[in-house]
């Protein structure tokens, strides 16, 4: 080799890594994963308890009387977001987020109770848990009951049960698909709600964000669906459904449909649609309140 080539080389090569050290910092992902699955034989008269400090939860369900439950911790970000602490929080966050489940002793459990939670305070961690992710994907037999709490940062997704419902969630929302056994959901920040139809009662409270509901199949109980602040409310009903309106707020009130006889004094809409059936009592404080034709 030359000399004018060693000396290139000697210039080209530490700039090559120089670049490609620049290009990670700059555009490259740092993660830290971990993954879980667990399964359970269960009666399908029990109830899944999921209570998380953190993160999102997926319910659906099976044929099967079995439970599966699959989560997965992650720490994720670009190198350029970092700061110093960064190793610490790659390294200890997700080991700090411990999740233990448990069940009855019998062979063929009716209970099953998962919780997760930071060993250390949440607030050790707040500067980190923006890169944070904790994902549960749980698989329950079709006639089961849940009771479902996450409370920051994570939403809960229920399709399809014939079981009940109990969901509560801090700083996200609530989605609920065809339910047939009782609903009770609640929301405690700006998340919204939506339910896409149930058979029993049910009764949902949004703190700040709306409700979105489907009733598509005649209703056997009562439903009461409220809201604070600005908070909307809007209702699709299948053309033969048979309710009691009780609808009252602030704000507008509109129907799609004629309700009978028509009452509307002080804010408050009450009458019956297609002679009156179990009661829809909607309350919201300022939001609108809509019934619309499915």
């Amino acid at each position: 080799m030359t000399k004018s080539k060693r000396l290139v080389a000697f210039l080209v090569f530490p700039l090559l890594f120089l670049s490609g050290v620049i290009f990670v910092l700059f555009v490259g992902d740092i993660e830290n994963s971990q993954n879980n699955r667990s399964g359970f034989a269960v009666n399908p008269t029990g109830r899944l308890t999921v209570d998380l400090q953190f993160g999102t939860i997926n319910i659906e369900t099976t044929d099967e009387d079995h439970i599966n439950i699959a989560y997965t911790k992650k720490w994720k970000a670009k190198f350029r977001e970092l700061r110093l602490k960064s190793g610490e929080w790659i390294k200890e966050l997700p080991n700090d987020f411990e999740i233990t489940t448990k069940s009855n002793d019998s062979d063929t459990q009716s209970d099953i109770r998962v919780e997760g939670k930071f060993k250390q305070w949440q607030e050790h961690w707040q500067d980190g848990l923006k890169w944070f992710t904790v994902d549960f994907h749980v698989t329950v037999p079709s006639q089961y009951n849940v009771t479902l709490k996450t409370a920051s940062s994570g939403d809960i997704h229920v399709d399809n049960l014939m079981g009940t419902v109990s969901a509560e969630v801090l700083d996200g929302s609530l989605h609920l698909g065809e339910i047939q056994g009782e609903v009770w959901g609640k929301t405690d920040g700006s998340g919204d709600i939506t339910l896409n139809g149930c058979q029993s009662r049910v009764n949902l409270t949004a703190a700040i964000g709306n409700i979105r509901a489907e009733m598509t199949t005649q209703p056997e109980h009562p439903w009461m669906l409220s809201t604070s602040e600005s908070g909307e409310i809007e209702v699709a009903l299948s053309t033969d459904i048979a309710v009691e309106i009780d609808a009252q707020t602030q704000g507008n009130i509109s129907s799609d449909f004629s309700i009978q006889p028509h009452r509307y004094v002080k804010n408050r809409l009450k009458g019956k649609v297609n002679g009156g059936g179990p009661i829809l009592k909607l309350r919201a404080d300022v939001g609108e309140i809509r019934l619309r034709r499915k």
